[in-house]
């Protein structure tokens, strides 16, 4: 009979969550969860030490819901919103943005689950890539993008939102795209 210890069983990995599109219905949600990833501490993906201020709010959600350019989707778990994500298209191409996920359930699929999703559909309506604006100081985001498949151009622009809102004054944002044929 062995006295070793038995090696315990890894944890189940959560099931993968739920996608679709987002509805009215959801704006509080999408609003909760987008703030909490943005703007707390918690999550890997806070900029709170950068930019102060809500990322988003109600009417700019419903305002995404509404604009058939968009592709707003959710990611449920037990019938809660636990990650968002928007692509804007222009032209053959999509801009990703309002990405989040709840940080108590980062690093767990969510992020690429929608990720993954969205360059699905736009790549089955034709666009030919995705792209985003990254903050320059946060080359943790730019590596884990770049694992999804987001190359950089070199392209830098303006930081996107109110520039009051900055903490770092000058703040730039590295432009990365996503070839989706």
């Amino acid at each position: 009979m062995s006295t070793a210890a038995a090696t315990p069983a890894p944890a189940p990995r959560p099931a993968p969550p739920s996608i679709r599109e987002a509805t009215l219905t959801d704006v509080e949600g999408i609003v909760r969860v987008v703030n909490l990833a943005y703007r707390t501490q918690g999550g890997w993906t806070t900029e709170e030490h950068l930019v102060g201020g809500a990322r988003t709010d109600a009417e700019d959600v419903r305002a995404a819901i509404a604009d058939d350019t968009h592709l707003l989707l959710v990611a449920e778990r037990d019938g809660a919103i636990v990650g968002c994500c928007y692509t804007d298209r222009q032209g053959d191409s999509a801009e990703l943005g309002l990405f989040a996920v709840d940080p108590t359930l980062q690093a767990g699929g969510v992020g690429g689950a929608l990720m993954e999703e969205q360059a699905r559909r736009r790549a089955d309506e034709g666009l030919a890539s995705l792209h985003l604006r990254v903050l320059e100081s946060r080359p943790e985001l730019q590596a884990w993008y770049a694992r999804h498949g987001f190359v950089e151009t070199g392209e830098v622009v303006p930081f996107a939102g109110d520039a009051a809102n900055l903490k770092v004054p000058g703040l730039d944002m590295a432009v990365m795209v996503r070839a989706l044929a």
